[in-house]
């Protein structure tokens, strides 16, 4: 899925377990993407384009495999479970990591390896296939998330702002892809810029939820006593 229903999935999860940092949820979130983003840039992992100028995310099994994906959550739990005593913080970073590959197995063709060393089976359910239910679901997963959050109005609006934004990769169709075939780097930088563009959305205005509810818990003024005779 794309940035914004990655990051929306960390910020739920900052909700559920406070203590647990919003900036360090959301790179979780976001690390088997941004490792796709080093291996492209490397060469190791490719995407092709077809004779029709279709993307297909086709060589990936690094960053995207289940082992990878699944296993790097249990890894991640038991580095935090081990260096900080704390269940809590340990178990929703472990799961925000896993969720990337989850949630990609939803959206992706079949491109998602079990293993990377085995080119078979490929697994994805190919919502891409479907660009408007799939800007449909990842935008009722951004707005799910923005209401568990309990988050502000501008907060809301950035995340829909965040899959708008989204719409011309998805309904790129024949020949969108054509320049990405004669520039390699281009998706890896695209993917690259949404990202931290999400980043910088979701904590900037989930920063201000949370002082504002600072202000309300801890900044009220004490009632007024009345007393009768």
């Amino acid at each position: 899925m794309y940035a914004a229903a990655h990051t929306s999935l960390a910020l739920a999860a900052s909700r559920r377990v406070p203590a647990a940092s919003l900036l360090g949820l959301m790179v979780a979130a976001q690390a088997s993407e941004l490792l796709w983003v080093v291996l492209t840039y490397a060469g190791i992992e490719h995407p092709t384009v077809d004779d029709a100028g279709v993307l297909h995310l086709e060589y990936l099994p690094y960053s995207h495999s289940l082992l990878v994906g699944l296993g790097g959550g249990l890894l991640l739990w038991a580095v935090l479970r081990l260096a900080f005593k704390r269940r809590d913080v340990a178990t929703v970073f472990g799961l925000v990591f896993a969720s990337h590959i989850v949630l990609d197995v939803i959206q992706h063709e079949p491109n998602i390896r079990l293993v990377p060393w085995l080119p078979d089976p490929t697994i994805g359910l190919n919502l891409t296939a479907l660009p408007w239910l799939d800007f449909a679901v990842e935008t009722a997963l951004c707005v799910a998330c923005w209401w568990y959050y309990r988050g502000s109005r501008k907060l809301l609006i950035g995340l829909l702002a965040l899959n708008i934004a989204n719409l011309p990769l998805m309904l790129g169709g024949e020949g969108a892809a054509s320049p990405m075939a004669q520039h390699p780097f281009l998706l890896p930088t695209v993917i690259l810029v949404t990202i931290l563009i999400a980043w910088g959305v979701v904590y900037r205005y989930a920063e201000s939820t949370r002082h504002q509810a600072t202000r309300t818990s801890y900044g009220r003024e004490p009632a007024a006593i009345t007393t009768t005779s």
